[in-house]
Protein backbone atom coordinates (compact mmCIF):
# COMPACT_ATOMS: atom_id res chain seq x y z
CA UNK A 1 0.00 0.00 0.00
CA UNK A 2 1.33 3.62 -1.28
CA UNK A 3 2.04 6.05 1.76
CA UNK A 4 -0.37 8.91 -0.08
CA UNK A 5 -2.89 6.30 -0.25
CA UNK A 6 -6.52 8.59 -0.48
CA UNK A 7 -9.14 7.32 2.03
CA UNK A 8 -12.75 9.20 2.50
CA UNK A 9 -14.68 8.15 5.85
CA UNK A 10 -18.39 8.59 4.70
CA UNK A 11 -21.65 7.91 7.12
CA UNK A 12 -23.30 4.79 5.36
CA UNK A 13 -26.46 6.04 6.42
CA UNK A 14 -26.15 9.67 5.40
CA UNK A 15 -24.07 10.10 2.89
CA UNK A 16 -21.75 12.46 4.56
CA UNK A 17 -18.10 12.86 4.09
CA UNK A 18 -16.50 12.93 7.98
CA UNK A 19 -12.88 12.90 6.22
CA UNK A 20 -11.31 12.75 3.12
CA UNK A 21 -8.39 12.32 1.37
CA UNK A 22 -6.63 11.28 4.65
CA UNK A 23 -4.04 8.06 4.96
CA UNK A 24 -5.67 4.70 5.54
CA UNK A 25 -3.84 5.14 9.25
CA UNK A 26 -5.34 8.10 10.32
CA UNK A 27 -8.91 6.80 8.63
CA UNK A 28 -9.01 4.13 11.14
CA UNK A 29 -8.11 5.84 14.11
CA UNK A 30 -10.84 8.12 13.40
CA UNK A 31 -13.52 5.47 13.37
CA UNK A 32 -12.44 3.77 16.19
CA UNK A 33 -12.26 7.29 18.52
CA UNK A 34 -16.30 7.52 17.30
CA UNK A 35 -17.27 3.87 17.82
CA UNK A 36 -17.94 3.34 14.51
CA UNK A 37 -18.59 0.37 12.65
CA UNK A 38 -17.16 -0.42 9.07
CA UNK A 39 -19.97 -1.66 6.68
CA UNK A 40 -18.46 -1.33 3.59
CA UNK A 41 -15.18 -0.81 1.87
CA UNK A 42 -14.53 -0.21 -2.11
CA UNK A 43 -11.68 0.89 -3.78
CA UNK A 44 -11.98 2.66 -7.10
CA UNK A 45 -9.31 4.41 -9.69
CA UNK A 46 -9.54 8.10 -10.58
CA UNK A 47 -7.64 9.25 -13.67
CA UNK A 48 -6.13 12.33 -13.37
CA UNK A 49 -6.13 14.90 -16.06
CA UNK A 50 -2.80 16.68 -16.83
CA UNK A 51 -3.35 20.17 -14.70
CA UNK A 52 -3.45 17.11 -11.65
CA UNK A 53 -0.59 15.94 -12.81
CA UNK A 54 -1.74 12.76 -15.19
CA UNK A 55 -2.03 9.29 -14.40
CA UNK A 56 -4.18 7.25 -12.05
CA UNK A 57 -5.07 7.85 -8.43
CA UNK A 58 -6.81 5.17 -6.05
CA UNK A 59 -9.52 6.32 -3.89
CA UNK A 60 -10.89 4.28 -1.17
CA UNK A 61 -14.43 5.23 0.55
CA UNK A 62 -14.89 3.60 3.67
CA UNK A 63 -18.69 3.44 4.84
CA UNK A 64 -19.32 3.73 8.45
CA UNK A 65 -22.34 3.54 10.77
CA UNK A 66 -21.75 6.28 14.05
CA UNK A 67 -24.43 4.94 16.44
CA UNK A 68 -23.46 8.36 18.53
CA UNK A 69 -24.41 10.61 14.73
CA UNK A 70 -27.38 8.27 14.66
CA UNK A 71 -28.76 8.70 18.17
CA UNK A 72 -28.28 12.49 17.64
CA UNK A 73 -30.78 12.76 14.10
CA UNK A 74 -33.54 10.80 15.96
CA UNK A 75 -33.22 13.16 18.21
CA UNK A 76 -33.21 16.08 16.34
CA UNK A 77 -36.24 14.05 14.19
CA UNK A 78 -37.64 13.70 17.36
CA UNK A 79 -37.39 17.52 18.63
CA UNK A 80 -38.99 18.56 14.97
CA UNK A 81 -41.64 16.71 15.33
CA UNK A 82 -42.43 17.66 18.73
CA UNK A 83 -42.37 21.30 17.57
CA UNK A 84 -44.54 20.83 15.10
CA UNK A 85 -47.48 19.66 16.98
CA UNK A 86 -46.35 22.60 19.74
CA UNK A 87 -46.67 25.44 17.19
CA UNK A 88 -49.53 23.82 15.08
CA UNK A 89 -47.89 24.83 12.11
CA UNK A 90 -49.98 22.72 9.54
CA UNK A 91 -53.02 25.44 11.61
CA UNK A 92 -50.73 28.36 10.92
CA UNK A 93 -49.62 28.32 14.39
CA UNK A 94 -45.83 29.81 14.79
CA UNK A 95 -46.66 32.91 12.85
CA UNK A 96 -45.57 35.92 13.41
CA UNK A 97 -47.87 38.16 10.59
CA UNK A 98 -50.82 36.60 8.63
Amino acid sequence: MEADFNVDVIDNETGEIYREGVLLAAAHIFIARENGKIVEQEVNTVHLDDIDGGGQMEVRSIYVDFPEEKLKRELSADAIIRARKFWQYEKGGGQVRK
